[in-house]
This record gives structure tokens, sequence and C-alpha cells, in this order.
């Protein structure tokens, strides 16, 4: 990784000159925020990042960042557990909270993963950024997501759909990018068009031109060299394994 500035929360950038027309994905509904209650409500976040849902061997699941976690949590979670605390996991349309999903159990709990920034930072290169739920109620019009087999090619055009913090309430943003390279478990993405800030964005889905799904946001920052905005998004690699292994 040759970048700084790497937590997209926190990381502003400016628009460019986009790439072919993406009228069929900004019509498809994709996009989802978070909305995370607990028993205590002072540790409520209603715009926690954004996430989607996939259909995998016949079965609908939602999908997440995990690092929005250490957003999103009580005094005490210290691991990728909800000890108990939380309420519920919601997730809707930034513009439509009425049309929702309601998640029912996260199916990737982990007593090892410290929800801390140091344990994150420290574990990068397998810190396996993504949240799998499996889900109790869908009240949305969503189709749910298919994962890409076909490898990506350079210099291909991919998607993050969803909203950044900043972006006012509307419909889903559809934000270009172009594949670079992967390294490990991170496809690395030049930025084409995006948000006028990149916080907020974390979780939001990474697909290909049919709406396949590659991956899903984790960073983002300037490239040290060539001064571009790229992304690191987690590859549906493991999720497409972590899943299957459910069946």
């Amino acid at each position: 990784m040759n970048y700084i500035n790497r937590i997209v929360l926190f990381f502003t950038v400016v628009f460019a000159v986009g790439c072919s027309s993406v009228k069929k994905l900004q019509k498809r509904p994709i996009g989802l925020i978070n909305n995370v209650s607990f028993v205590d409500s002072k540790f409520d976040n209603p715009n926690a990042s954004n996430g989607f849902l996939v259909r995998h061997n016949d079965k609908t699941y939602a999908i997440t960042a995990k690092h929005i976690l250490l957003i999103s949590k009580t005094d005490n979670m210290k691991f990728v557990d909800f000890e108990g605390d939380l309420k519920q996991w919601k997730m809707h349309p930034k513009n439509d909270s009425t049309s929702y999903v309601i998640t029912e159990r996260l199916l990737n709990t982990n007593r090892k993963d410290s929800l801390t920034w140091s344990y994150l930072d420290s574990n990068w290169d397998t810190y396996n950024d993504w949240l799998v739920f499996s889900i109790k109620q869908n009240k949305t019009n969503h189709k749910p997501l298919k994962f890409r087999e076909k490898k990506l090619k350079n210099g291909e055009c991919l998607y993050a759909i969803g909203w950044s913090y900043k972006d006012t309430i509307g419909a889903q943003r559809v934000y270009e990018y172009k594949f670079d390279k992967t390294e490990g478990d991170y496809h690395r993405l030049i930025q084409v068009q995006g948000p006028k800030s990149l916080g907020g964005m974390s979780g939001a889905p990474i697909v290909d031109k049919k709406g396949k799904i590659v991956g899903l946001i984790t960073s983002g920052g300037e490239d040290k060299k060539t001064k571009k905005i790229v992304l690191e998004a987690t590859s549906s690699k493991n999720i497409v394994q972590f899943i299957s292994q459910l069946n």
C-alpha cells in the first residue's frame, strides 16, 4: 500500500470526469444505510454508513463493513460481538426509512477482533472488513446483488453505490472508479468521479457495470506519488467463502 490518510471516514475529495453511463445502476435499488439501535439508546446511530443485500446459494444476506462497529458500539462491546446490547440493526435507503431490512443475527461474530483503531491498523492486511447478517424481515424492493466470478481487468470501470454523510437525502449516488490492481484482500480503485467527502461511504458495495458485487469500501486517500484519490475495497472473495460454509 503506497498511500496515506486511508480511513474513509475523514477524507475529502473532488469531482472528476466520469466513465460510461450509469443510468441502469442509478435506477436499480441497491444502496442502504445502517440504522443501529441499542438497548441503551444513548449509543444509537441512525446513519452508520452503508450496507447492501446479496444472494448466494438461494439465501439472502445483509452486508456492511466491520470497522463500522468502531463507531457504532456500546461501552460493553470490546470485540465483534454485541454482548446482548443490540436492540435492532436495520438497513434502509437514506431517502426512505419506510422501505427497510431488519437483520436477524450477526453471523461472523469474533471474540478475537478487538474494536479499536489500533487493532485495525496493526491487522490491516488480514482484517476481513465485513459483517454478514441473516435477515429477519425485508420490506424493500431491492433485488439482492450476486457475486462476480470473473477476474477484474485493469482499467475496468467499477461503481460505488450509496451515500456519504454529506450527501443530501435523495436517491442513491453512483460514484465511478477504475480498477487498478488487487493487493492481498483489497482491490485498489482510482477515482474517476466521487463524492465531495468520502466520510460515511464505508460499507458501500463496489459493483461492475452489470451490478455484480466485487467488494465493499473500506478506506480511501491520496496516493503519495500520483496524488490521485484511491479507494481500498475489501474483496468479496472471503465473504463468498464464509457464506458458502454456512450452507
